[in-house]
């Protein structure tokens, strides 16, 4: 499946534009016009097309792998995702920026193992999800 079919299949999804923004960062003005037609997937930016497709692969694929239909662990896994996505890039712009040798490296390393460990086992994502709701009921602001 190519970039603007994994688009057209996100924006043919059921949720809303709001929750869309929320888990991919594209903005929900965006995700309107381009249900409604009035923007064409063919002007999005190369990071908007990325951020979508991601959105895609990482749902699908959890999806298919785990055989888990729980809605509300695949949104915190996604979320996560986007989170880790965010720091990850800011601390790559960092190190590219500064040149520095101190822990910069180490933390990206710790990033990137997050991607390729934690991320695609679901229990701790589960643990993970555990510790992330009782901290949310101390403080709404944190909450979904």
């Amino acid at each position: 499946m190519d970039l603007s079919e994994k688009v057209k299949t996100v924006l043919d999804s059921d949720i809303s534009a709001y929750k869309l923004e929320q888990l991919t960062g594209v903005n929900s003005s965006i995700i309107l016009r381009l249900r409604n037609h009035s923007r064409s997937i063919d002007h999005l930016t190369v990071a908007t097309a990325e951020k979508l497709a991601r959105y895609y692969d990482y749902h699908l694929a959890h999806l298919l792998k785990k055989g888990e239909r729980d809605p509300t662990l695949s949104y915190f896994r996604h979320r996560l995702t986007n989170l880790l996505q965010e720091l990850y890039e800011a601390q790559q712009t960092r190190d590219q920026q500064d040149h520095l040798v101190d822990d910069s490296e180490a933390m990206t390393a710790v990033i990137e193992q997050l991607f390729d460990d934690i991320l695609d086992d679901a229990e701790e994502i589960k643990k993970l999800q555990k510790i992330y709701d009782r901290l949310a009921k101390q403080d709404p602001k944190l909450s979904f």
